[in-house]
Parts: structure tokens; C-alpha cells; sequence
């Protein structure tokens, strides 16, 4: 079974289609006398042929009317429904006679069995005569009573015959050629799903299944590798190049310190702030440390009442809704950095803020940020999820604050999806505003050895 599924796809089609052949020869011919044993109409028929022509024969040879009464005896006997006519009587009604010698010949005729002929049967009903004339002699005829079957004798065999030859094998084995097929396919799609959930590129595709997935994964293995090299290459020129721009910032504000003009020197000073500010936020992005951090077991209502707290006491208007106490598994670091950002967005637009937090019955958790603000338009709730992108445009109306770089929803959206497998859906407040809801399914701990654990509550 291990060398199949290591086989290319081409191999395991052409195996299986050969397996089906087998399979359904061996079933035919398992099943043939059970299906056609007892309801075998063929042979039922040729046996009837056969005691009719020799009940004919032994008519044709009686010589007295006892005789004739003897033959016609023995072939009720034997199942036979046979009755003497003599041809002076009148054939109104009955069916063209035949010779003695025709017997076989016209009943295998008229009682011929095939699948075209039985369906025929079962829907219209037989459609040869009830009686077949015998001329014995010039005085005699015999009128023998042609055999009737139900309907469903001459058609079901030949249907369960089919459906048990060919129908079930076939299902039998789409089924678990599917399953053998497609497993490593479906395992392929969950490593991928995966990896860009959590965000780790490190060798997410295992190498199992056809010659061909192997191969592919083996290629997206090297590539997410190459991926993997050139982002934290990326993260190590960012990171040099913004610890190089402090030292000249730094020198910048002693020198506008140490300016003589206070208003060219409040400018100055201003405009380094920015700057640090850019760099820090560029950086914070580009690191996302979130992913890296350890699963830990928290209040969850603490931490968001401390967030709610904090922002109350620099004079913005946030409340907490929500049990009083709720234990819940997360990287607390990184939710509490995402929920600061989207608390800190919502109060540079809005003049309350509310967070709101239930928990689900299947472990999980949702969590609402609310604003009265002027809210989003449904084509810049997709766009305020990109890096840089500012939709200051649509909800400056309310705006005090100023806005930042625009990363504080992509990188409160990283942390939800990337590093606890969430969810952050943005929809509209009623009766205005904007709503941020963030579904976080259950985790386990995921802690190392040695490590100190964070206290449920705050």
C-alpha cells in the first residue's frame, strides 16, 4: 500500500482500472447463480418447450380416447396446462395453430429472454399470447397454456444483476480511489492553509503521497525557504538601516535643542518625532514579533479592562462590556498590542469607544471595538486593511488626533489571523460608526519547558 501511494498518479489510475476490471469479473461471477439460480427464466422456459413437445408426441401416438385422457393426466402432472381440441369445433378466438414439430422453436420464440425483452415486460406486461395451438392431426389439436410470470421475475434479476456486476464495484472503488488519490492532496491544502495562517514558512509541506505531489511540495519547500531567507533579509537591512537614521535623528534634536529661535526650533524637533515615529512603526511591522511569541493562559477580561483603563486615563472615552473574569489561551503581548491599535485608530476618529467581550460555546472568544466615529465605506474596509493605506479621507470629520502610517489595522489584523488563527471582519455601526469584531478560536497551551507562566489575571 505504501509503494501505491508513492506511485505517480498515472500508475495508481492504471492500477486501479485494472483492479476494477478484476473486481467486477470476480463479482459476476459470484453473484451469476444466485441472481439467475432461482428465477432463471431461460432454463424454465427450454424445460417447458421441451414437456410440451413430448406431451404432443405421446398425444399424437394415443389411439383411444383413453388414452388421450392418460397424456393429458401426465402432463398436469408436470405442469403442463394443456386441454384437447378437435377441429370441428370453431377457432374463434384462438390463436393460429402450428405443427407438432414447431413446438420448441415458437416457445423459445415467444418466451425469449433479454434485457430489452424484460424491461418490455415490466413496463408493458407480456407481450406474447396466453395460449399456443398444437395441430396433432387432421381431427386433433392441443392448446397448451403458455407459462405467465410476474413482471418483476423477468426484469429485477436482470437489474440487480447490473447493479451488483457493475454499480457497486464502481462506487466501491471511486470511493477509495478518491480517498487514495486525493488524501495527499487534501493534506497539501491544509499544510498550505496552514502555513499562511500561522505564517511559518519553515518546511510546511511534507514530502508523502504520488511521485508528482511529492515533487511539487519538495519545490514549495524550496521556495518558502527562499521566501523565508529574503524576509528576514529584508528585516535585517530594515532594521540597519533604521538604526543607522537614529544616530543622525539624535545628533538632529541636540542641534535644535540647542537652537536660539523657539518657534524654528519647536518645528524641528517636531519633525524628528515624526521621523522616529515612522521608524519605529516600520519597523514594529516588518519584525511582527506576534507570531513568535508564546501561548499563554490569561484573563482575557483583565487584560482588556487594563487596555480600557489606560486609554481612560489619557482622556479617551473607553468602556468595557463584558464578564468580569474569563480565562482564555492567547499570546497576551500580541493581542494586547493589536487591541491598543484598534482602540488608539478608533479614538483619533471617534469621541467613545466601546469593548465588548463574549465568550462561545466552542471555547472560543469574540471581541467587538465599537466607535461612534463617521465609519467606513464598504470599498475602504478592504483598503484600510492594506500597509500605508490611510482612509483619513472618509472619517476626518471626528479626527483630532492626526493619523499614523496606516499599520495599526494590518498589523492588528496579522496578529488575529497569523498568530492566533482568527478572524477581523469590519462592519458597520448602528446607528453610525464602525465595528471591529475579532473571532478567536480555542487553543491549547503551547509552552516551553522552563518557562514562567503569566498569572490569570492582571
Amino acid at each position: 500500500m505504501r509503494n501505491f501511494r508513492r506511485a505517480s498518479i498515472q500508475s495508481q489510475i492504471l492500477i486501479l482500472a485494472t483492479f476494477l476490471v478484476v473486481l467486477v469479473s470476480v463479482v459476476a461471477t459470484a453473484m451469476e447463480p444466485y441472481i439467475y439460480g432461482r428465477h432463471d427464466r431461460g432454463f424454465q422456459n427450454g424445460l417447458f418447450a421441451g414437456r410440451a413437445a413430448m406431451v404432443a408426441e405421446q398425444f399424437a401416438q394415443a389411439r383411444s380416447v383413453e388414452d388421450e385422457a392418460a397424456v393429458l393426466k401426465r402432463a398436469a402432472a408436470l405442469g403442463v396446462e394443456v386441454e384437447k381440441l378437435s377441429l370441428d369445433q370453431p377457432l374463434a378466438g384462438k390463436q393460429p395453430m402450428i405443427a407438432a414439430s414447431e413446438i420448441v422453436a415458437r416457445i423459445d420464440a415467444l418466451l425469449a429472454d433479454n434485457i430489452f425483452a424484460a424491461f418490455h415486460r415490466f413496463v408493458m406486461g407480456p407481450s406474447h399470447p396466453d395460449v399456443l395451438t398444437v395441430g396433432i392431426d387432421d381431427r386433433r389439436a392441443l392448446i397448451f397454456q403458455l407459462p405467465v410470470f410476474p413482471s418483476y421475475l423477468w426484469f429485477v434479476p436482470a437489474a440487480a444483476s447490473g447493479f451488483l456486476k457493475i454499480v457497486i464495484p464502481l462506487v466501491l472503488l471511486a470511493y477509495f480511489s478518491s480517498r487514495l488519490i486525493t488524501e495527499p492532496l487534501r493534506r497539501f491544502a491544509a499544510a498550505a492553509k496552514r502555513a499562511s495562517m500561522e505564517g511559518s514558512l519553515e518546511k510546511p509541506f511534507e514530502p508523502d503521497g504520488a511521485a508528482e505531489i511529492r515533487s511539487l511540495a519538495e519545490s514549495l519547500n524550496v521556495m518558502s525557504d527562499r521566501i523565508q531567507s529574503m524576509a528576514e533579509d529584508r528585516t535585517r537591512v530594515l532594521s540597519g538601516v533604521g538604526h543607522d537614521l537614529r544616530t543622525p535623528l539624535t545628533r538632529l534634536r541636540m542641534r535644535a535643542e540647542r537652537s536660539a529661535e523657539p518657534e524654528l526650533r519647536s518645528l524641528m524637533l517636531a519633525d524628528i518625532a515624526t521621523l522616529n515615529f515612522m521608524i519605529d512603526e516600520c519597523l514594529a511591522y516588518f519584525k511582527d514579533p506576534s507570531v513568535r511569541a508564546v501561548d499563554r493562559k490569561v484573563d482575557i477580561s483583565s487584560l482588556l479592562q487594563t487596555i480600557a483603563t489606560d486609554f481612560s486615563d489619557t482622556g479617551v472615552d473607553v468602556r468595557f462590556i463584558g464578564p468580569r473574569r474569563l480565562a482564555f489561551v492567547c499570546k497576551p503581548q500580541a493581542l494586547t498590542r493589536a487591541m491598543t491599535n484598534l482602540v488608539e485608530n478608533a479614538s483619533r476618529y471617534a469621541t467613545q469607544v466601546d469593548i465588548e467581550l463574549q465568550g462561545r460555546d466552542d471555547g472560543g472568544i469574540r471581541i467587538e471595538v465599537r466607535d461612534n466615529g463617521p465609519g467606513l465605506t464598504d470599498e475602504l474596509k478592504a483598503k484600510v486593511l492594506e500597509p500605508f493605506f490611510k482612509g483619513d479621507k472618509s472619517r476626518q470629520i471626528a479626527a483630532a488626533g492626526g493619523s499614523g502610517l496606516g499599520l495599526g489595522l494590518p498589523i492588528a489584523q496579522g496578529i488575529v489571523t497569523k498568530a492566533h488563527n482568527g478572524q477581523l471582519t469590519l462592519l458597520d455601526g448602528k446607528p453610525r460608526g464602525l465595528v471591529v469584531v475579532i473571532d478567536l478560536p480555542a487553543r491549547q497551551v503551547i509552552q516551553p519547558e522552563g518557562s514562567p507562566s503569566i498569572p490569570s489575571s492582571h
